[in-house]
């Protein structure tokens, strides 16, 4: 009967001895496909997903300047400042984009509502990505419209060189 407490006791204390297995820095978290071929992707700095609030609180807050200071006037990866919105949009330069948003802010009252945020590097590239995923609240013609939209920012230098905006509007599910 001792042996046999032995043995579950044994068995006790291996099987709540678990091992946690540690992300490799050298194992890639994914890939970026281009016409070039796929580019390993790798864990980011965590400094850009700072970056990305302070970027998206300016948005609500309706500060062009701030959001003019954290904006590149250019990057070595794409060159002038950019801006690829969900509706075909192409800005180009951080004035054409300071022009497109004082209107907008004060249209729409847009409020960018941030649910999960992404940091990560490509093997090859310059600067580093957040992929952004937030809800946009707006007022259209008098009623509140939201999306679900995902941004992709590429971040250089600690300044954000561009972005592309993906959207999908937020519709009630029928019952």
């Amino acid at each position: 009967m001792k042996k046999l407490l032995f043995f579950f006791a044994l068995c006790l204390i291996t099987s709540c001895n678990t091992t946690v297995q540690e992300p490799q820095a050298d194992v890639p978290a994914g890939y970026l496909s281009t016409a070039d071929g796929k580019s390993d992707a790798f864990d980011g700095d965590p400094a850009n997903l700072d970056i990305i609030d302070k970027y998206l609180e300016a948005h609500n807050n309706k500060d062009l300047e701030a959001i003019f200071n954290i904006e590149a006037d250019s990057t070595k990866q794409f060159g002038q400042f950019f801006v690829y919105g969900p509706r075909g949009e192409y800005l180009k330069g951080r004035e054409t984009h300071k022009e497109f948003l004082s209107p907008w802010f004060e249209a729409a009252n847009p409020n960018w509502n941030t649910y999960f945020s992404y940091s990560m590097k490509v093997d090859g590239q310059v600067g580093e990505w957040v992929i952004n995923g937030h809800v946009l609240t707006q007022n259209v013609e008098g009623e509140e419209v939201k999306s679900y939209d995902v941004a992709d920012f590429y971040i250089e230098d600690g300044k954000v060189g561009g972005f592309w905006v993906y959207t999908r509007a937020a519709v009630q599910p029928e019952e």
